[in-house]
Parts: C-alpha cells; sequence; structure tokens
C-alpha cells in the first residue's frame, strides 16, 4: 500500500455538460512526522488509514469518522487501503470538503499505484455544495435499497468536483445533480462496467428528476473514459416538463464497449463535441441516443466509428414536451468505410407521426465513411452509412474530419486552375504527367529549410463532367512523390485575398515513396493573391501526407481563371 505521495497541479476548466433511461513515507520515523504538504491542495487537516500502516499518525481509520470530526473547508487525506465504512447507511459527505485518495492528481484513465478504495455497500452520498472528490477507487455500491450510486451527488448541490477516480463495479456510477451554484466538473476518471443488479444498472452517470432534482445545469464532463457500462455512459432521463438538463457538454471522452454512449431526455442548449464513441454494443437502439425534448443542442467533431445499432437516432416516446428541435450534427466522422461500420443507420430520425424532430436535422458536414456521402434515397451513388428521415446532409465531407473538406454534393466550378513556376503561361506536362516546366516551390513538410516543387493545370468545363489535367508535387526531403491520376471536383470562390481566390480540387493520386507506390484520395487548397505570385499559396493533403494548410509560394505562383 502506499500513502502520502504524488501530487501535480489539477487542471481545473470552466465546464458545463448533458443526461438517458432505464503515501509514501519520506521522513525518518525518530519523532512525529508532520501532515504533508500537498502542492495542490495544501496540507490535509486530517489524514485516514485503515490499519495505519502507511500513515501511522493517522488521525482516524475510516472516511467517515474524519468526515464527522471535520470542519467545513477541510482537507481530509485518506492513505492507500480498502474502506468499507460500515456504519448504517451510506458514506456521507455533508460538509465543503476536499477528499483525496492517495492517487489524487494522478489522471485514473492511465496505470498508477496503490489505490484508496471506497467499497461501501451501500455508496457514497454527497449533499453539501463545493465537495472534491479526487484520486479514489469507488466500487461495489451493491444494495439497491440505498442509494446505488458509487457516488451521489444530491438534489441541489453544486460545484463538486469529480477527478482521478476510478468508478467500478456499482449499479450505476455516478447519480448527477448540480443547482444554481458554481460548475461541477467530472475529469480523468475512468468510469467502467458499473452494472450490478439495481435501478438504471449498467450507467456510467445516471440522472433524472428524482435523482438530480428538477434541473441539473452547467456541467462538464471532460476526458474521461466510460467503458463496458451496458446501458449507457452517460443516461439523463429527466421527463419533468418543468425541467431537465440545461447546459450541460459532454467533450473529449472515450467511450468504448457501452450499450450506448449518450441517451438524452429534456436536454438543452448543451453540447456533445470531440469525443470518440467505439463498439457501442445495445442492438437496435444508438451510440447517440436523442428522445424527446432535446432543444439547441449540438453534436460536433466525435468519431462515431462502430456500433450494434445505430449511430445516431432522435425519436419522441411522447413522455415529455415532444420530438426534438434545433439539434445540429457536424464535423463528426460517422462510420468508417463504407456503410456496414453500424449494424443499423448512420442517421435515423423517425418519421410522422412520432417525429424524433420538429422540422429538418441539419446534418451537414458530417464524413458517413465514403466521399460519395451516405447512402440515402436522395443521394444515387452514395456508398457512405445510411441516412434515413428528414436530415440535410448535403454538403458532406469527402474525406474524414478535422481534415476533410465540406464539398460532397457541391457542384464543380466552370473554370482553370494552374500552378508552377512561370509567370506567363500554363504549367507543361508530358504525356504520362510528367511536369517539364520550371516548378513553383513551397516549404517541405518533413524540414521548413528544404523545399518542396510542383505544377498543376486542372480545368472544369461547363456542363456535367469531371475536372481534366496534370498535378505533379515532389516533396524530397520528405521522400514522397505525389502523382494525380484522376480529378473528381474543382470547386472555386472566396478566400483570404477576396472573391474568387481560392480554390480546391478533390482527386486521387499515386503516392510514391521508398517503400512503393500506393493510389491514394488527393485534397489540394490554393490562393491566388495577385499577379506577382507573392502571396499566393498552396497545401496538398493525400490519405498518409499532409502538407496542410497551404504555405505561402517561395517561387512560382497560382492562377485561378
Amino acid at each position: 500500500m502506499r500513502t502520502l505521495q504524488r501530487v501535480a497541479a489539477v487542471l481545473i476548466y470552466p465546464a458545463i455538460m448533458c443526461l438517458g433511461v432505464a503515501c509514501e513515507r519520506t521522513d525518518t520515523p525518530t519523532a512525529v512526522p508532520p501532515k504533508p504538504v500537498m502542492q495542490a491542495y495544501g496540507t490535509p487537516d486530517l489524514v485516514v488509514d485503515d490499519d495505519r500502516v502507511q500513515c501511522p499518525t493517522a488521525d482516524y481509520t475510516t472516511i467517515q469518522d474524519a468526515v464527522n470530526a471535520a470542519a467545513s473547508g477541510d482537507i481530509i487525506l485518506v492513505c492507500a487501503g480498502t474502506y468499507l465504512e460500515i456504519a448504517p447507511g451510506p458514506l456521507t459527505i455533508n460538509k465543503t470538503l476536499t477528499l483525496l485518495g492517495a492517487q489524487n492528481t494522478v489522471d485514473a484513465r492511465n496505470p498508477r499505484g496503490a489505490e484508496s478504495v471506497i467499497a461501501d455497500a451501500q455508496g457514497t452520498s454527497v449533499s453539501a455544495s463545493n465537495v472534491v472528490i479526487d484520486g479514489f477507487t469507488v466500487q461495489n455500491s451493491v444494495a439497491p435499497a440505498f442509494t446505488g450510486f458509487g457516488i451521489w451527488l444530491n438534489p441541489g448541490v453544486s460545484g463538486t468536483q469529480i477527478l482521478n477516480n476510478i468508478i467500478q463495479g456499482n449499479i450505476v456510477g455516478i447519480g448527477l445533480a448540480n443547482g444554481n451554484g458554481s460548475q461541477a466538473l467530472i475529469q480523468h476518471n475512468l468510469i467502467q462496467n458499473n452494472n450490478s443488479p439495481g435501478a438504471a444498472t449498467g450507467t456510467g452517470i445516471y440522472t433524472d428528476e428524482f435523482v438530480g432534482g428538477t434541473v441539473v445545469r452547467n456541467v462538464l464532463v471532460k476526458e474521461n473514459t466510460f467503458k463496458g457500462n451496458d446501458d449507457a455512459g452517460i443516461d439523463v432521463s429527466n421527463t419533468d416538463a418543468s425541467g431537465g438538463a440545461v447546459n450541460l457538454e459532454v467533450s473529449t471522452n472515450s467511450f468504448d464497449m457501452n450499450g450506448r454512449a449518450v441517451v438524452f431526455f429534456n436536454t438543452h442548449m448543451s453540447s456533445v463535441h470531440d469525443n470518440s464513441i467505439t463498439n457501442s454494443t445495445f442492438a437496435g437502439s444508438a451510440a447517440i441516443r436523442l428522445f424527446d425534448n432535446n432543444t439547441d443542442l449540438a453534436i460536433l467533431s466525435n468519431d462515431l466509428r462502430t456500433g450494434t445499432g445505430h449511430a445516431i437516432r432522435l425519436s419522441d416516446l411522447g413522455l415529455v414536451g415532444g420530438p426534438s428541435s434545433d439539434v445540429v450534427i457536424h464535423e463528426n466522422n460517422i462510420g468508417v468505410v463504407g456503410s456496414m461500420s453500424f449494424a443499423l443507420d448512420g442517421l435515423l430520425v423517425d418519421p410522422p407521426p412520432a417525429s424524433g424532430h420538429v422540422g429538418t436535422v441539419n446534418a451537414e458536414c458530417n464524413w458517413w465513411g465514403a466521399s460519395t456521402g451516405t447512402t440515402s434515397l436522395t443521394n444515387p451513388g452514395g456508398t457512405g452509412e445510411e441516412v434515413v428521415g428528414d436530415a440535410d446532409f448535403t454538403p458532406w465531407l469527402v474525406a474524414p474530419a478535422p481534415s476533410g473538406k465540406c464539398l460532397g454534393g457541391v457542384p464543380s466550378t466552370p473554370g482553370k486552375v494552374t500552378g508552377g513556376g512561370q509567370i506567363d503561361g500554363d504549367p507543361v506536362f508530358a504525356v504520362d504527367g510528367v511536369l517539364l516546366s520550371l516548378p513553383a516551390l513551397i516549404p517541405s513538410l518533413a524540414d521548413p529549410q528544404s523545399q518542396a516543387n510542383f505544377g498543376f493545370v486542372v480545368q472544369q468545363g461547363t456542363g456535367s463532367g469531371m475536372p481534366t489535367g496534370n498535378l505533379e508535387y515532389n516533396d524530397k526531403a520528405a521522400g514522397v512523390r505525389i502523382k494525380a491520376t484522376s480529378f473528381s471536383k474543382l470547386v472555386i470562390g472566396s478566400g483570404t485575398c477576396g472573391p474568387m481566390t481560392h480554390a480546391t480540387v478533390i482527386g486521387t493520386a499515386a503516392v510514391t515513396r521508398s517503400t512503393g507506390t500506393v493510389n491514394e484520395s488527393l485534397t489540394v487548397d490554393v490562393d491566388d493573391c495577385g499577379q506577382s505570385g507573392a502571396m499566393d499559396k498552396f497545401g496538398i493533403m493525400t490519405d498518409t501526407y499532409s502538407n496542410e494548410p497551404p504555405s505561402t509560394l517561395i517561387a512560382g505562383n497560382i492562377t485561378i481563371h
């Protein structure tokens, strides 16, 4: 067992979130050792050790005795050990306290040392505001007659910080509440396998109008791992028409092998963004499951990779407030390749008479697993994840976010774009596409002191048909040569240098390295900022190489006709 060790600064971020159903001693012990100074928190006021082995001068052997003796604002350090807390009722935190486990400030998502384990079968109940719980393992809350939560935040509390904890093997991991006071923060926790039998079992974080009160607001759930929770990582199931969840943010978490990542009822002015969602296991449901009355909800920049149901589904069960409205779904990667990453649809908006959304869902600028876009009746030729129902998915990303361009379904612009080392006239290519004329130069990706060279001509005629032309790019320092093999789109529009000064070219290219040649997708971005070419820019990206964003030319020019 370990004790009073390890303390690095805790980074606290401003916050907001969303909700679904169902010590090591270093002194010589020749005198009474001083209480340790915790760099992030200050000197503990009280120390707890279950067997007084790690911390021989500990004040108490149970956490509850220390809490009972503490004054509001105290810091309690709990040394490594197992704390069954067998007094009647749950471990109750009814004062504003900071509770520090042996692994305080150490991210629970990574391997770490001996733990301070809270294993009260009746759970931990927090009934005071501004409580900090940092660096514990919280497990085995399995008595359904009481809380059933590893940690239950009672209705009306606010400002709780749950940091760097392993929360596992409970009926539910965290019962969520946050009232009108300070933000709540849930960060750097590993929340896993909370599947013991009982109400709302299988959920990492759960709230409804009974668990969290009429309104839960201003919560940030950030940089946690949710794994193996059979119902959902986060389940917000508030069906009180006068309440709900407000200003909730779920960001940069990992969800893996959960039934669903998030489930929301009655959630407003909230966001789910920059999360990784893999292997959702609830067959027939969805990785992101939206039920009744969610409003002003943004689902942005998430990676939804695989699952046994839908990726995203919107439904109205008639339990509170009608269908959702103003839900936006942008810049997400939905599926990996093709249409088979999810067993069902990429996006399903339930149709009338129980429509899942008021009006059309804005689902533009997402990657659906294919450059051709979603499989849909309104997108002939699309081969990506299917979209069903009233959703606008055009334009879509033609390559995965964050680098993919939102140009899918956008028609090509008639015109011509050229780039090379000469000011007058087009670059000259041989029949096999090899650049014969002087190239243009930009900094190398591998070494900014080195140069990459390029030349290209791409033209789109009026009417239908694909763009034609040639492109060759050579980054000698990186050992990469790129030669276009086909073009599928040329889009000319406004850029940093004014109207019709930016062009994007989409296509395929042979990418050659010392290991061989591979055919990859190709995206080129250029800016024409004047006849001299002094401010012109060029950027290029394939599946395995990127010299983006565009760099200012060292020599040569770009011309957009």
